[in-house]
């Protein structure tokens, strides 16, 4: 995963064990959310050194939601969907995680 400044210039990467299938959740602290093809969820601070792991068990291509309550939702091929206690709610960004905010508008601005 890279993190790249305004300018263009790369600000930060992560390197996963294996692909970064999903599209990053990120919450109210900043923390960036992405599951891999390991199964594995990374929580990953907003400076790109890691904060957590958490493992699936089996591969994670789905974009992982956080909930109102700061639950972090995340879909995986063992046809289980994990609920995994978060540390703050969904970020306040222009687009935050896939399909841009809770209720999946998928719309930008009014």
């Amino acid at each position: 995963m890279h993190a790249i400044n305004p300018d263009g210039s790369a600000k930060w990467e992560y390197g996963a064990d294996s692909a970064l299938i999903s599209s990053p959740a990120i919450g109210s602290d900043g923390t960036i959310y992405v599951g891999s093809n390991s199964g594995t969820l990374y929580a990953i601070n907003p400076d790109g050194s890691p904060r957590w792991q958490y493992s699936a068990g089996a591969e994670i291509l789905f974009s992982p939601v956080i909930g109102s309550d700061g639950t972090i939702y995340v879909g995986a091929y063992d046809n289980y969907l994990h609920a995994i206690h978060g540390s703050g709610t969904l970020a306040t960004t222009d687009w935050p995680m896939f399909h841009h905010d809770e209720e999946h508008t998928g719309r930008f601005g009014n």
